[in-house]
């Protein structure tokens, strides 16, 4: 039986865009993707800097935040200059988990993962809990997590396939809308409650097979 981590109540205190937006100086218009999470190579933010490039031809003003430090941010800064996409990309650093991270979730209008590693992918879970909606592959981890959402949009690593599926978040109020609604009920499957409830019934059921077990050998 595998128990995944639950969201405690903080991650659903919703969090104000609008006081990110004005605090870093982002129009409240601009469409805005989003990365949260260690800036590591085994994050795959190169793929999303790549997809990145074809994704500014479908919405030329799109930024990327980037929020996290990791041993990977040199290269990653030095990748964003190659590309040309200084102007696109904003490295946000470490954030309050309690209050400017959940402000830097609600700001986005996508959350945007293609990491090829995750045990669980706990951001996705933070982003859908804020109403955010995600784009991203289905990996390990972050397959269990996207299995089954309305909240999401799955994409393979694939460029044209990824910088579509974001396109058409940021293209489509209605559907970004809808996403979110979805987003949040999704998430809601993942709350500590949630988990504390069901290894509560695992452990009943694990009494209750020992019990039969006991009358039958008796």
């Amino acid at each position: 039986e595998v128990l995944p981590t639950g969201l405690p109540p903080l991650c659903f205190k919703q969090g104000d865009g609008s006081r990110y937006r004005a605090m870093q100086g982002i129009a409240p218009d601009r469409p805005m993707a989003l990365f949260v999470g260690r800036v590591a190579h085994e994050k795959n933010i190169d793929f999303l800097i790549e997809m990145l490039v074809r994704l500014r031809e479908m919405v030329p003003n799109v930024l990327l935040i980037i929020a996290g430090e990791g041993p990977a941010e040199a290269h990653i800064r030095a990748l964003v200059t190659a590309r040309g996409l200084d102007a696109h990309v904003h490295y946000q650093g470490y954030m309050d988990r309690h209050t400017t991270l959940l402000d830097c979730y609600r700001a986005a209008d996508a959350f945007v993962f293609a990491s090829r590693t995750e045990t669980q992918g706990l951001v996705l879970l933070e982003a859908m809990a804020q109403g955010t909606p995600v784009v991203s592959t289905a990996v390990m981890g972050t397959a269990d997590v996207l299995a089954g959402v309305k909240g999401a949009v799955v994409v393979p690593e694939d460029i044209e396939a990824f910088s579509e599926g974001v396109a058409s978040v940021l293209r489509d109020p209605a559907k970004r809308m809808l996403l979110s609604e979805c987003a949040r009920e999704d998430a809601q499957r993942w709350t500590s409650r949630s988990m504390a409830e069901r290894l509560s019934r695992l452990y009943e059921n694990v009494i209750e097979a020992d019990v039969s077990r006991s009358v039958v050998t008796s």
